[in-house]
């Protein structure tokens, strides 16, 4: 199955299923990247602005930038 039609099926889910999704891919990352739940949990929980992304960098650290 291409990334495209995983796209599509993931965004014809309810939030709920698609929270049980990332909940999911986030139990895998962590069993292949020890703490890996525990450090996106840090940095979710982490109130400083100084810390945070603009959207620019979001889609740069992703990969989503067209340059």
């Amino acid at each position: 199955m291409s990334i495209e039609a995983l796209q599509g099926e993931v965004s014809a889910l309810s939030s709920e299923q698609r929270r049980k999704l990332m909940a999911f891919m986030v139990a895998i990352e962590d069993r292949n990247r020890p703490g890996y739940a525990e450090e996106l949990a840090r940095k979710i929980d982490n109130k400083s602005p100084s810390h945070w992304l603009t959207p620019e960098q979001c889609e740069r650290e992703l990969g989503l930038d067209s340059k």
